[in-house]
């Protein structure tokens, strides 16, 4: 017993360092089941993934014939022993599944088995899948080789992660190479096609996301060095939706700029608000703290162009946080509210508030700026048949706000989202 416990473990040490230094996901699977078969007398794997809320996708598997495979290619949360492991999130054991007639053993008889162990493959709170090997002989297994398989599980779920998060980075800084060629290639054609202005204006709007892009990769390449896992897959996450804005943002702002058009559809105003926020946490930490939303009961969605308006809140909140004052007890607040057919949105400081009832001009900035973020937010919102209104703050400070058409307002005609708003220039 001590000799088969002294080389488990061997083989434990083994299969662990193997994992850990894995590159490819599927091989990691199929070298350790090559390597425990003929030790723990294995004869089937099952390897699933968790695809989407409730349900299993079978990623790998050894020692099945294909139609056995075809079989059990997805499994819901709660089907089958595989299944129920994902769902309670805790091991199971079957054993004389060939004289059961338990409903949850019905696939794994079928295969075949006479005992099955499954493990859950988790990384921190994030179930990734499962992972399950099974005996064709009535041969139990031992307290040893269950702990051993449950081990090894334990090391691939981490190896898992990493791996996901690998080429998650990987993906995501491509795709900002990819964006960046692009934007090169755009601002040169601009340069040759377009007015200065709105030159000036496109890259000023390009800048905000990758910026945001960028701070949550940054981010990432230091996490990996730890394996931050589900925060760290979070982050890029955010990267790739960045990325994914700065190339809706190039189409969106070129047609707005040339045929006065935008892409209308009906937007959640917390989410909007909340994206904003969003972004401009990415690049300034600091406003997490300071910024309050507000948003009254029953509220519902606006009709306009979500990328779009997202970089309006996102240039208003900018400015408001770099008004209020950094060492007296900043805050800021964005507010929406229902007002008839409209929804109006603000965004108020406790800063020094403005000193005359219009905006600065075109290429001014009241905060250190370039300007440019205001002559933005008046041509975007000129589209949206809005316009900027100014007031003070309740304490003091500065009010700024605008309106947007409520969904009610569409009521019975909900086609009016897919279509294009036209402003004449």
């Amino acid at each position: 017993m001590e000799q088969d416990k002294d080389r488990l473990l061997e083989l434990l040490a083994e299969c662990a360092a193997k994992m850990l230094a894995a590159s490819d996901p599927r091989r990691m699977i199929d070298y350790l089941f090559d390597r425990v078969r003929e030790e723990l007398r294995i004869d089937v794997y099952f390897h699933y993934l968790v695809d989407g809320d409730s349900a299993l996708r079978l990623e790998g598997s050894g020692g099945l014939t294909p139609a056995q495979i075809e079989l059990g290619q997805r499994l819901a949360f709660g089907q089958a022993v595989c299944g129920v492991v994902a769902r309670d999130r805790v091991p199971c054991l079957a054993e004389n599944v060939l004289a059961s007639s338990d409903p949850m053993t019905e696939f794994i008889r079928a295969v075949g088995l006479d005992s099955y162990a499954c493990t859950p493959l988790i990384h921190g709170e994030t179930l990734i899948g499962t992972l399950g090997f099974g005996r064709r002989a009535p041969e139990p297994f031992s307290a040893a080789e269950l702990q051993f398989l449950r081990t090894i599980c334990s090391y691939v779920g981490v190896a898992r992660n990493r791996l996901d998060v690998q080429a998650e980075m990987m993906a995501t800084i491509q795709a900002h190479e990819t964006l960046a060629a692009e934007q090169a290639g755009l601002i040169e054609r601009l340069m040759i096609q377009s007015a200065g202005a709105d030159l000036t204006m496109i890259a000023h709007e390009i800048a905000q996301p990758l910026s945001a892009a960028s701070n949550y990769i940054v981010v990432v390449q230091r996490a990996l060095e730890g394996v931050r896992g589900t925060a760290g897959l979070a982050e890029l996450s955010h990267a790739r939706a960045e990325i994914d804005r700065c190339s809706q943002i190039v189409v969106r702002m070129r047609r707005l700029l040339q045929s006065g058009e935008i892409n209308a559809e009906f937007a959640d105003v917390r989410l909007l608000l909340e994206d904003a926020l969003r972004m401009v946490v990415a690049g300034r930490p600091e406003a997490e703290s300071i910024v309050a939303v507000h948003v009254d009961a029953g509220v519902g969605d606006i009709l306009g162009d979500r990328i779009q308006l997202v970089q309006v809140v996102a240039n208003l909140l900018r400015n408001a946080i770099q008004a209020a004052p950094a060492d007296n007890a900043p805050h800021v607040t964005m507010r929406a509210r229902a007002a008839g057919d409209w929804i109006e949105i603000s965004i108020e400081d406790n800063g020094p508030g403005f000193s005359s009832e219009a905006l600065p001009q075109p290429g001014v900035s009241t905060t250190g700026g370039s300007g440019v973020g205001l002559s933005v937010v008046k041509r975007i919102l000129a589209a949206h048949d809005s316009d900027v209104h100014l007031g003070r703050a309740v304490g003091g400070g500065a009010c700024i706000s605008f309106r947007l058409l409520r969904r009610d307002a569409f009521a019975g005609d909900e086609s009016v989202g897919e279509r294009a708003l036209v402003r004449p220039d």
